[in-house]
């Protein structure tokens, strides 16, 4: 009987995604086409106002996705660093360096940058592929986040054009990037471990031995112009909460996060290429630690010393703001009466049309899970099979 009723849960969860999804697919398309209007029209004219008008379309595109982690499955993202650092978060241009190791960790570091009142300006290294995605790769390129090749010498024109117009930004820019290129997986940390053995690098337990040239680039040009980076380290605590996989956000499963993050001026990191390469490797180890001592202990050191942390290591959480849940009330209203209304139109008219409108539900669906299907770690690129990571 419990099996029963969590399946019929379930099941009203995911047919209500669909319904968000639903308003995804149309407001998300017409936000783009609406972005794509004052790209060409306003952004020759002026940058800033495009900035300014762009940050609230991004996020009424990202805040429809992130209302799936705060709202739709109550997930949790619990902070860990010293408290001047948690009040710095949100003042100020950073890069977000981070681990990429669970399908959904992306999304939960767009609720961090939700905590601290940057979700609309939050960008990213991303690669190329992604910018013919619907909706969310038109919405990233509208944002202005970096799509890459993996090819270093088309990617570093790329990266300089790009990381000069984020620090020209109106509105603190939160720049994330995935050192590791690539997804963690079994096969790909193999390749890894074996990359290290061959380089000289001590093997990675928990990550993929980062990629070191956008970090060093982005370093160079971003150094006198972004403040800080916040080397986020992210777990996701299996035992509190749901596997961090979509399908768990969909289904209204909570899944609990964890991050750890310290506040590292960018004028403490090296200024030599090579020792900016090997302060990624040595954090990257950090990271690794501190991921192990987790796994073991159940949760982060309160103290780091030798590290950046001004104070005790504290957990730090804000209640979830009412932004994400307006953005979906509000575009539903919009679209959904219209669209409720045609289905039923549709299902009242006679077989043909009967058929029609199933027919319309199930492509949406398959839409829906066509977008689900780019999480999946076994999409991402391969570990040491391009031109960047050999040349890295």
């Amino acid at each position: 009987m419990t099996v029963l009723v969590k399946n019929i849960k379930e099941a009203i969860s995911f047919a209500g995604f669909v319904v968000i999804g639903l308003n995804f697919l149309i407001t998300g398309m017409l936000i783009n086409f609406f972005q794509l209007l004052l790209w060409v029209g306003l952004k020759p004219m002026s940058s800033t106002l495009y900035h300014k008008i762009n940050y609230y379309l991004t996020y009424a595109v990202w805040g429809q996705m992130e209302f799936l982690a705060e709202w739709w499955s109550s997930s949790t993202c619990i902070v860990y660093t010293d408290d001047k650092t948690w009040a710095k978060m949100g003042s100020e241009h950073a890069i977000l360096l981070l681990n990429h190791s669970y399908e959904v960790d992306w999304l939960f570091s767009w609720f961090l940058c939700e905590h601290v009142k940057m979700l609309g300006s939050a960008k990213a290294f991303v690669k190329k592929s992604f910018k013919k995605v619907p909706i969310i790769g038109w919405t990233a390129l509208f944002s202005e986040s970096a799509f890459l090749e993996r090819s270093w010498e088309k990617d570093k024109s790329i990266l300089e054009n790009q990381i000069t117009n984020m620090s020209k930004c109106p509105d603190p820019v939160m720049l994330h990037v995935f050192a590791e290129g690539t997804r963690y997986t079994p096969e790909k940390h193999a390749a890894s471990v074996e990359f290290a053995q061959k380089s000289g690098f001590p093997p990675l337990k928990h990550l993929l031995v980062p990629r070191t040239k956008g970090f060093v680039l982005s370093v160079e040009k971003l150094r006198g112009k972004f403040p800080a980076i916040y080397c986020a380290t992210m777990v996701f605590d299996t035992k509190e909460g749901a596997a961090p996989v979509f399908k768990s956000l969909v289904l209204g499963r909570p899944i609990a996060a964890e991050i750890l993050v310290e506040r590292i001026p960018l004028e403490d990191i090296p200024e030599d290429s090579d020792k900016i390469s090997n302060w990624l490797h040595e954090n990257y180890q950090h990271k690794d630690k501190m991921i192990d001592i987790f796994k073991t202990e159940g949760k982060f050191p309160t103290s780091l010393p030798g590290h950046h942390f001004e104070g005790p290591i504290r957990s730090h959480y804000r209640p979830r703001r009412l932004w994400t849940l307006l953005t979906i009330v509000i575009t539903s209203f919009l679209t959904l009466p219209t669209v409720c209304c045609a289905f039923y139109s549709l299902f009242c008219s006679g077989i043909v049309n009967v058929v029609i409108g199933v027919v319309l539900l199930g492509l949406v669906v398959v839409a829906l899970l066509k977008l689900m299907d780019l999480s999946s770690a076994s999409k991402g690129s391969e570990y040491g099979h391009s031109p960047r990571a050999k040349a890295d």
